[in-house]
């Protein structure tokens, strides 16, 4: 047995890891590849900061992108501060004296103190995190979960910013080549000016245009697949079933799904227990080579085909990029009219919303403005009395897209007879043109305009009725228009204007489903939204970016009927055919 003393010698010899230690070993590692305190700090900070919840909870994988992100911006902008410092030091001469001792305990002493408030606002933000998942009832992220994100964000951050100190040595190196012909200053405009435009055109010719062709070509493949358990419709006043011009196969992926949706008259006198029609939904897809106005013009065929114009509703309702229809409106509206109703739909992409929203806004305006056009030239030429009740909607890209065709509010109330439009996004120009012209104090997640005349915004039914604070609104006069938005939409919100700027809804009063940590942060929020957007539709309905049940009392509103009417037999209906397509 060994005896005290022995083991007390052994404990002196053995290795002791001491705060001095750590600071050897972090040093010696930053010096061996040449990277800087400042930026580590502040790139420790932004991973912080990004941490922090947003209005959805995110999957590891999007977290770890968005703080590998933020950590290499945060380390970039630590570069510049210790760059400038420097130089502003060197122009007053100065210089601070600190003895190695005193030094070494200054050292000591604040990677401590952050390495503890690093800790404690990690795991502060990770309980918060949880919290904005409890607000849209999902289930927060697993210990699991947490180890892939701290993977992967060194892996991003990395890779950032090693691809950021390349374009550095080819801008000296370049200089440097450069002077040897031209003064220094000189060379070193030519040099910056010219590896920017390189990497500008690289990032944009091989990167952004190969990968959207790739994923182009991809989404063609899934738009050419048939939906599974699905087959033509069998009433000719559909498209893509017997007699139509657009034959079933042509439709695209998304049309297939729209087409075969349509309620029969059973399905209707079921709910509504009085006698239905059958519903009319006019369809067509995209044709390569063909242009936008040579698809709508394949619609207004289809509808003046099927006798859509005689009908009591004809409602144009703008797809996604993909060419998508939330099916909750249609049937809403289906059902609210007993099937006396017509549906104009058409495609004009294979992406969907994200890309085509991040590569092409063009292309979702021009589809929403011609196909509105080309059906109100035919509309507006019929008799007054006898033309069907011409209303609007879409959701998402396909709202941004809608209502384009208006220009501006006056436009969309003296054109359109009504419309529903879900998840608009935020600088859609009327969205943009009602938020700045709602009644002073109410906020932008609920905004009140004209108190609710023509135009009311709510979310999971309420403010058909009643404000934000719950005061009735006033006479809803026709035509009617809603716009649904939830607070805890990232689609609705998501602006690149949030790179530099607050907006109104964060510094207002937040909404019921988002967590009152949320605030905003320069640059990290707009990459947060980015990311959010990805998984807006993981949430149940009524919150994020799922739009459903509460498209039967918006439409209901809009056709005439007094907001809080029940509509129970109607949504179980609507809810019974969505989830078995879903």
């Amino acid at each position: 047995m060994e005896r005290p003393a022995e083991i007390s010698e052994e404990i002196r010899r053995a290795p002791v890891v001491t705060a001095r230690h750590v600071v050897r070993v972090a040093r010696a590692v930053a010096d061996r590849f040449g990277l800087s305190w400042t930026g580590l700090l502040f790139g420790a900070v932004y991973v912080v900061v990004a941490l922090s919840p947003s209005l959805l909870p995110r999957t590891w994988f999007y977290q770890g992108l968005v703080c590998g992100i933020c950590g290499a911006a945060g380390y970039g902008l630590g570069v510049l501060v210790a760059w400038v410092s420097r130089g502003v030091s060197r122009l007053l001469r100065l210089e601070i004296v600190v003895g190695e001792e005193q030094g070494h305990w200054v050292r000591v002493g604040w990677v401590a103190l952050l390495t503890a408030g690093f800790v404690w606002a990690v795991v502060a933000n990770i309980r918060s995190q949880a919290v904005t998942a409890s607000r849209v009832h999902l289930q927060p992220l697993t210990p699991l979960d947490w180890v892939g994100v701290l993977a992967l964000t060194p892996v991003v951050w990395v890779a950032l910013v090693a691809a950021g100190r390349g374009i550095r040595h080819l801008t000296l190196g370049v200089e440097h080549r450069a002077a040897r012909v031209l003064p220094t200053a000189v060379a070193t405009v030519v040099a910056v000016v010219l590896v920017l435009f390189v990497a500008a055109w690289f990032t944009d010719n091989i990167v952004m245009q190969r990968g959207v062709q790739l994923f182009g070509r991809y989404s063609a493949h899934l738009n050419a697949q048939s939906p599974e358990g699905k087959s033509a419709p069998t009433s000719p006043l559909v498209s893509g079933g017997p007699g139509s011009l657009e034959p079933y196969g042509t439709l695209g992926f998304q049309g297939q799904v729209f087409v075969t949706q349509t309620l029969t008259p059973a399905q209707i006198t079921a709910a509504t227990r009085v006698p239905a029609k059958q519903p009319i939904r006019a369809y067509a897809g995209v044709h390569d080579g063909e242009t936008i106005a040579q698809t709508a013009d394949r619609v207004v065929a289809e509808l003046q085909r099927t006798g859509a114009f005689d009908r009591k509703v004809l409602l144009v309702a703008t797809t996604t990029g993909n060419g998508w229809v939330n099916d909750w409106s249609s049937q809403s509206v289906e059902y609210l009219t007993g099937g006396d109703c017509a549906i104009a739909a058409m495609q004009y992409s294979y992406l969907p919303s994200a890309l085509e929203l991040l590569t092409d806004r063009e292309s979702p305006r021009q589809a929403g403005t011609v196909l509105f056009d080309k059906v109100y030239d035919v509309w507006s030429a019929l008799p007054a009395a006898s033309r069907p009740r011409l209303v609007v909607g879409g959701e998402s890209l396909g709202a941004y897209g809608g209502l384009a065709a208006f220009g501006n509010v006056a436009g969309m109330l003296a054109r359109a007879q009504g419309g529903v439009w879900s998840g608009t996004p935020s600088f859609s120009g009327i969205a943009e043109q009602l938020y700045a012209e709602r009644t002073q104090g109410s906020p932008q997640i609920s905004p009140v305009i004209d108190n609710g005349r023509h135009i009311r915004f709510s979310t999971k039914n309420v403010g058909l009725r009643t404000d934000y604070v719950g005061r009735p609104l006033g006479i809803w006069e026709q035509p009617r228009f809603v716009f649904l938005q939830h607070p805890s939409d990232p689609v609705v919100w998501w602006n690149p204007a949030l790179l530099t700027t607050e907006p109104d809804w964060l510094r207002e009063p937040l909404g019921r489903d988002v967590n009152p940590d949320v605030t905003w942060i320069p640059f990290v929020t707009f990459w947060q939204l980015t990311t959010d957007m990805a998984v807006g539709l993981n949430p149940p309905y009524g919150y994020g970016h799922r739009y459903g049940p509460e498209m039967v009392p918006a439409w209901g509103a809009v056709l005439g009927g007094e907001p809080g009417r029940d509509y129970g037999r109607i949504l179980a209906a609507i809810e019974r055919t969505v989830s078995r397509s879903e």
